[in-house]
């Protein structure tokens, strides 16, 4: 019985790695001074992980899957970042949704608040990687404070569309896929 738990997680950590491995490869380049920013769905992805699996498995997923695409997309450096960036994200949300208590009784306005911690969360840390980045690639601090908040957009929009693709997605989805996912959890 442990073993076919054992996998069945293995499998399902790692068929949502590849959900947010994919979901990332759906880009649309943005304009920034610094880097090669891009609005994907891949942190929408990697936090209905954290929603679905719960919070060590999901973010294990989510980080991996943006991990596996940095690497295989020449952002070898930005890997372990976003792989434990899914983690300080996928943290948060779920501290809300325990002190909302969200699993108990799940309501829309508790979902959108789950979100929008996710986001606030995902917008700070991306911009203080931006800005660090920018730093480390030799900018003094005024150019280096412009370059970020030239990527700031990209960022605004990636935290906008994350919001619209879990508020469509997991309502639909989210309770049954859990419901179904639950045994194969404990």
């Amino acid at each position: 019985m442990r073993t076919q738990h054992t996998t069945n997680t293995i499998v399902l950590v790692s068929f949502f790695a590849a959900i947010t491995f994919v979901a990332t490869s759906i880009q649309v380049p943005m304009p920034a001074l610094v880097g090669k920013p891009f609005v994907h769905l891949g942190n929408a992805a990697a936090l209905l992980s954290v929603l679905l699996l719960g919070y060590k498995r999901g973010a294990l997923a989510g980080g991996m899957g943006l991990a596996l695409f940095d690497v295989t997309h020449n952002y070898v450096l930005d890997a372990p970042y976003y792989f434990f960036e899914v983690f300080v994200v996928g943290g948060l949300a779920s501290l809300v949704i325990h002190l909302l208590n969200y699993r108990v009784k799940p309501q829309p306005f508790k979902l959108v608040l789950i979100i929008l911690a996710a986001i606030t969360a995902k917008f700070i840390t991306t911009t203080c990687h931006n800005f660090i980045m920018s730093l480390v690639r030799g900018l003094t601090l005024q150019p280096a404070i412009l370059a970020t908040l030239s990527a700031l957009i990209p960022t605004i929009v990636n935290c906008v569309t994350t919001m619209m693709v879990v508020l469509i997605v997991y309502p639909v989805l989210g309770e049954r896929l859990r419901n179904q996912l639950s045994p194969v959890l404990k």
